[in-house]
């Protein structure tokens, strides 16, 4: 691999695959108990990994236009759980067969720097171990009701008029297989689902979560906003063309309620200028999912902050909470029965290169000693059928079990 180098440390990677290179970054990381995190957005090759030579940051909300460079790691429920910043002090983007290092730190972090890719050069050239990772130990907690009763007693909510739609969760453990390495299967993760966000976020403070989410939650490139409507959900026929997807009235509806969520964001802001494109059906690997894409000219509506103000507005959004807002976080706190603690949360970079991306943690795990506990959810409404809720839950599960369980 061929390098920019930095004038005062090298790290020459040339030599050394991919896979190898990346683990023991990692592994340096890990041995040195410091924070990081390696994603790939959706639609490209480059694997960014960011490492900060300190601990994380609890912030109570990002500004994303004065943010330092960073990784941002959000919960559900960010009244009950710290909003977490990785610094970026350590930034290595691998495309194809070249390793790009990025110069992020002050020269009073240099000492660390210099330390840390000292140890990366010993993890590199010992015989390959077994690959390690922050845990962060969390009770196996079972939720007091069967997931079926739980989506029975949205409707009855919903027809009581109590909600508009509510997304109850549910979460799965399953073992690990002894011979289990996360960036093997993190590398499988990026083949196999190219129209996610495929992302490994490791520190001592949550442990490690693994996850390939299809659902944008924002995105700012310099003067351009973003955000997704994206529900609806149907097993993918590889067999069939998208032109031929049917969507059920439910579906459609509950996917109308995600816009209309957003669209009342920007309401609430007095913000009348944006491109509404779609519904459209898009490939989420293994599902078909509905989505609407919304876009702001922040310049022409002279409105720089309003990527900080959305993600304030928008999280949870409807399509993994439900609506009314505070209505449905009161069932999920009342009846779910599970910590949902990072899943359905957010996560993404944040002015890297002028550009912030974050998305909702969805199709997402926390790796724990030997087990992993996976989560997923359901958009209940008037018309759910509770097996038929709980069937997608288990295709979302598979979105990561297919590669689980797949040969190395």
């Amino acid at each position: 691999m061929n390098q920019k180098q930095s004038a005062t440390s090298s790290l020459d990677l040339s030599g050394y695959e991919k896979s190898h290179a990346i683990k023991s970054i990692f592994q340096a990381a890990i041995h040195m108990d410091l924070p990081l995190a390696i994603w790939r957005l959706p639609h490209q090759k480059e694997i960014n990994l960011m490492v900060s030579f300190s601990k994380v940051r609890e912030i109570q909300r990002p500004d994303l236009e004065t943010s330092d460079k960073g990784f941002v790691f959000a919960p559900f429920d960010t009244k009950s759980k710290a909003t977490l910043f990785i610094k970026s002090d350590f930034h290595l983007s691998f495309d194809f067969n070249e390793a790009i290092q990025h110069k992020d730190i002050s020269n009073s972090e240099e000492a660390l720097r210099s330390k840390f890719i000292k140890e990366i050069k010993r993890q590199i050239n010992k015989e390959e171990e077994k690959l390690t990772y922050h845990i962060h130990d969390q009770a196996l907690i079972e939720a007091d009701l069967e997931y079926k009763d739980l989506v029975a007693l949205g409707v009855e909510a919903i027809k009581s008029n109590t909600l508009q739609k509510v997304v109850p969760a549910r979460s799965k453990t399953i073992s690990l297989n002894s011979d289990f390495d996360l960036i093997t299967k993190y590398l499988q993760l990026c083949d196999a689902y190219t129209n996610a966000f495929v992302s490994v976020v490791s520190m001592p403070e949550t442990g490690t979560w693994l996850g390939a989410t299809p659902e944008l939650l924002l995105e700012v490139n310099h003067s351009e906003f973003k955000t997704v409507a994206l529900a609806g959900t149907q097993r993918r026929d590889i067999d069939k063309p998208i032109s031929d997807t049917a969507w059920t009235q439910k579906e459609i509806e509950e996917q109308a309620l995600v816009s209309r969520y957003i669209i009342n964001c920007f309401k609430k802001i007095r913000l009348r200028e944006y491109e509404e494109k779609g519904p459209k059906t898009i490939i989420a690997g293994n599902l078909l999912h509905l989505k609407t894409e919304f876009e702001v000219n922040m310049k022409e509506t002279n409105f720089p902050e309003l990527g900080t103000v959305m993600l304030e507005l928008l999280h949870p959004t409807s399509a993994v909470a439900g609506m009314p807002k505070e209505a449905s976080m009161a069932f999920i706190k009342e009846h779910e029965g599970i910590d949902r603690s990072f899943y359905a949360g957010y996560l993404g970079p944040i002015q890297n290169e002028q550009k912030t991306s974050i998305f909702v943690n969805l199709r997402c795990m926390q790796l724990l000693e030997s087990n992993a506990i996976l989560y997923a959810g359901a958009g209940v409404t008037e018309d759910s059928v509770a097996q038929k809720e709980f069937e997608e839950t288990e295709m979302k599960f598979n979105t990561l079990l297919n590669i689980l369980n797949s040969a190395s």
